[in-house]
């Protein structure tokens, strides 16, 4: 499907999947409508049965910016590594199968490394909902970047410093990305294996260049909007997720070097947050907001005993999570 150019494009732009052939579909053709010309597109398909590669072959023949790759049971991370590898382009972007791309994705890319000098090593674009019906009253704003949204408004700045990039829309300079390791194959989604809500590889990477003392920006105009499905707006599921994202922060602070060979001050200090936590969702209206359902407040404070539930587990499964 790949033809030899001798010009080389501007931007390429890594779409890992796996089983959602109809979305990825729909999100190489809002890639392929857009307004910026010169990119390619690499997927990164993990499904045994690669018939995506027909579902390709069929809806875009002849799409010579079109590479395809397969990448036996890996993960998110892994094949974003793969992407890395093999793209031809300096700056790479990165979208998720469930995503599709606004027409001015990669002409925004573009125009935010130019904007600055010395270049971002990496960008954040805005991402909005694409909600499956009414957005859920009980679900609490403050957690809905674990949906992978982000919006911070319609300004391109600085990302702010407790922010991290998220993996559905980003971009980045490649060999600044390889310099820093890409994205630790130990965090990210994978259906392969035991534990496959251990995500973070993309906030581990914004932190990691942050460290190394580069910028991170953000770009509203470099703007997707992520399908949400219906099974992620379960209240169960959104506990297990929360306490899943226990376990990353540890996995997190494990990678920088943050976590310290004491664990006994976390282990206070969570049973405390846990203890509180259930004791606001007992009586959600001890911290009342205004225009704030009771709902969406006791889905918070129980979120937060989620986490902090997960950030326990996650310290006393140190070895464990590393294997």
């Amino acid at each position: 499907m790949t033809t030899p150019n001798a010009h080389l494009p501007q931007i390429s732009a890594i779409i890992p999947t796996c089983g959602r052939t109809e979305l990825l579909l729909n999100c190489v053709a809002s890639i392929i409508s857009g307004n910026y010309e010169d990119y390619e597109i690499l997927v990164i398909d993990q499904d045994p049965s690669q018939q995506l590669l027909h579902g390709l072959a069929q809806r875009f023949p002849g799409e010579r910016r079109l590479r395809y790759f397969f990448l036996d049971r890996a993960g998110a991370s892994s094949a974003r590594n793969l992407g890395l590898q093999e793209a031809r382009c300096e700056i790479v972007a990165f979208i998720d199968d469930d995503a599709v791309a606004d027409p001015a994705w990669l002409q925004a890319i573009h125009e935010a490394f130019l904007a600055f000098q010395p270049p971002p090593a990496l960008i954040a674009g805005r991402i909005d909902p694409i909600w499956p019906g009414k957005r859920p009253e009980w679900y609490p704003q403050e957690r809905e970047y674990l949906l992978g949204l982000y919006n911070i408004g319609d300004e391109l700045r600085s990302m702010p410093e407790h922010d991290q990039p998220v993996g559905a829309n980003m971009a980045g300079l490649r060999q600044v990305i390889l310099a820093l390791g890409g994205f630790d194959q130990n965090l990210g989604p994978n259906y392969f294996r035991k534990r496959p809500m251990v995500t973070g590889e993309d906030a581990l990477l914004g932190r990691r260049a942050r460290q190394a003392g580069y910028s991170v920006l953000y770009q509203p105009r470099a703007r997707v909007c992520h399908q949400i499905s219906a099974a992620k707006l379960r209240r169960r599921y959104f506990l297990r997720r929360h306490f899943w994202e226990g376990v990353t922060i540890v996995t997190e602070m494990q990678s920088l070097g943050e976590l310290g060979p004491g664990k006994r001050g976390h282990l206070v200090y969570h049973a405390k947050v846990i203890a509180k936590s259930l004791v606001l969702a007992l009586l959600p209206n001890l911290r009342r907001k205004d225009g704030y359902p009771s709902s969406a407040l006791r889905m918070l404070a129980l979120s937060r005993a989620a986490c902090s539930l997960g950030t326990i587990y996650g310290v006393l499964t140190l070895d464990a999570l590393a294997g």
